[in-house]
């Protein structure tokens, strides 16, 4: 751990990307130094369970336990307005802020709704999978839509937020589930190679990630 750095954390999830991916990407963005606990399959015991807040992962421990979070979405709010906050990373105003929170719920809802699709009960799993495809491409050109009308190259203003690093680890999972996802969405797709490419993440992303087929 840096010496500059005030707090341990330690992440615990499945040895997959999924729904800590987003959180791994934070952590990296801000150059945190913290243990990715990745869980084989049937090692998500009690004893760990009861660790949980909500008996359920992704969770990240603060200092060995002090503090438990879970929720994608709310661990990665946490850590943008707790690590380095001077960077405003979580919003300048109250309003970039809510706006921020707006663009990563927006794209969690759009994550359940691929998940739903590629995981739901065999039973309905068919009917989840159609409703998808129906809705998928609407949606994002949503998401495109307001990309295009932001002030600069990111969702909310001129600079990059959490949401920006939160949504870039939803399009890595839309991009691997579904063949040309972003075929019809160029501002969208320019985005996501864009901030595939960004130095904090770079690294980390030609490690850990499969090859994308969109090019610059």
């Amino acid at each position: 751990m840096s010496p500059d750095q005030k707090h341990r954390y330690k992440l615990y999830y499945a040895n997959s990307r999924g729904r800590a991916e987003p959180i791994r990407l934070v952590f990296h963005f801000l150059g945190v130094d913290f243990e990715d606990y990745r869980m084989e399959q049937g090692e998500f015991n009690d004893a760990i369970k009861a660790k949980a807040p909500m008996r359920q992962v992704p969770f990240i421990e603060i200092d060995g336990g002090k503090t438990t979070l879970c929720q994608t979405v709310s661990i990665c709010r946490y850590l943008a307005k707790s690590v380095q906050p001077d960077k405003w990373f979580g919003g300048a105003t109250k309003t970039d802020s809510a706006k921020v929170d707006m663009m990563a719920d927006g794209f969690a809802d759009i994550y359940q709704l691929a998940m739903f699709g590629k995981y739901g009960p065999e039973g309905i799993r068919d009917g989840l999978q159609h409703m998808y495809k129906e809705m998928i491409g609407p949606k994002l050109k949503i998401m495109e839509d307001i990309l295009k009308k932001s002030k600069g190259d990111y969702f909310v203003g001129k600079s990059i937020h959490w949401c920006d690093v939160y949504i870039l680890g939803i399009l890595q999972a839309l991009d691997e589930y579904d063949d040309g996802v972003l075929d019809d969405l160029p501002e969208l797709r320019a985005f996501y190679l864009r901030m595939r490419q960004l130095p904090e993440l770079k690294e980390y992303i030609d490690a850990n990630w499969p090859a994308t087929k969109y090019k610059e």
